[in-house]
Parts: structure tokens; sequence; C-alpha cells
């Protein structure tokens, strides 16, 4: 059967939407807040691209950068990135890579990918190479050793890039887990998640 992007934007999937950026607005903060090298603002993006699909987790990306974005103006350029990253994860999860460990270390390698290079891209033609967040040191870092800024940047998202897949990746995937089997039915991409032998009726 043919999934467009009608078939993503059922109800059930746009009442998810706020709750994901909802995530992403508070792990954005938390990130920005105490200066950590990583951020964790694609929790909510994942989770929801997970069991809502691509459609779904490319509006939440986009909306929970908008939302930074009042806050912090930097967020908006980055909104490419988590869209990015909501849209491959959706896809990833319909093609089930994020139901055995296998498919789970290939998706986290992909969407390292998918982050790494263009928010390489908007950091240094949007900003200079320096974005006031906690990457800056390992930019700088990689500077000082006589690296260019490009390659600096690409070098520092992919390491940084890495890390904050595993993390972001690792509480949607437990927050999936948390979700009763009841609900997960409901959703057009929940079936992968529904635990063997659990009840999905009352």
């Amino acid at each position: 059967m043919k999934r467009g992007i009608r078939y993503d934007f059922s109800l059930l999937a746009l009442l998810l939407i706020p709750v994901g950026v909802s995530l992403n607005v508070v792990g954005y903060q938390l990130s920005t807040i105490l200066k950590l090298p990583v951020f964790m603002d694609q929790i909510g993006t994942i989770m929801v691209s997970m069991i809502a699909g691509p459609w779904i987790g490319l509006l939440a990306g986009l909306l929970g950068n908008v939302v930074n974005g009042m806050i912090n103006p930097i967020a908006i350029g980055f909104s490419v990135v988590s869209m990015s990253v909501g849209f491959v994860s959706g896809y990833l999860s319909k093609w089930r890579f994020y139901t055995n460990l296998y498919g789970i270390i290939i998706s986290c390698v992909i969407l390292t990918i998918v982050a790494a290079f263009p928010a390489a891209i908007v950091t240094v033609f949007l900003f200079g190479g320096v974005t006031g967040a906690g990457t800056d040191l390992l930019t700088a870092t990689f500077l000082a050793t006589g690296k260019e800024l490009w390659n600096s940047v690409v070098s520092t998202n992919l390491i940084s890039g890495s890390i904050n897949t595993i993390i972001n990746f690792g509480i949607s995937w437990l927050i999936v887990r948390r979700i009763p089997d009841r609900f997960l039915i409901k959703l057009n991409y929940g079936e992968p998640y529904i635990k063997k032998g659990g009840h999905v009726n009352g």
C-alpha cells in the first residue's frame, strides 16, 4: 500500500507533534544553559518519527527549532538539520531498522551523517564557524592544531554528532518502549514496537 504524506497525518500523529516539540525544547535549553558539548534537542523529533512517520518527524523537527529560535535565533538556522533527522529517522523506522541491534547501529551511523554535514554547512556559511555552543571549544581545538575551518567544523560535528545521536536516539527509544501497546497499535508506525505477547485491548 502506498504511504504518502496524507497517510502520516492522522489525528493521533498530529497530537504527538506538541509532545515532540516540548521534548526538543527542554533538551535544547538544558544543553544551552549548561553549555554542554552535546545537544539533546532531537529527542522529540526521533521519538515522534519512530511511531508517527517521516513527515511528522520532519514537522516536529522544524517546529522544535522555530520555538527554540524564539529564545536563541541561532536555532532557526539549524532547522534543516532537525528536519533531515526527523525525515530520515521516520523512514528508518518504517523500514524496521529500529527493531534489531544491527539496524540500530546502522541507523545511528546514518543519522550522525545526516545531522553532521548539514550542521557543518550551516555553521560555516551562516555563522562563520562559531555558534556560541559548547562544541565551539572542540572546533577551536582543531583549529589550534592547524586544521582549516571547514575541516575543523566537520570533524567537530562528526564527533559531537555521533554522541548526540546515541543520546537522543537512546532516550527516544526508551520512551517509545514505555508507551502502552494499546496506544502503539493505533499509530500507523507503532506496530514494530508492540511487545511480543502484549495485550493491545483496553
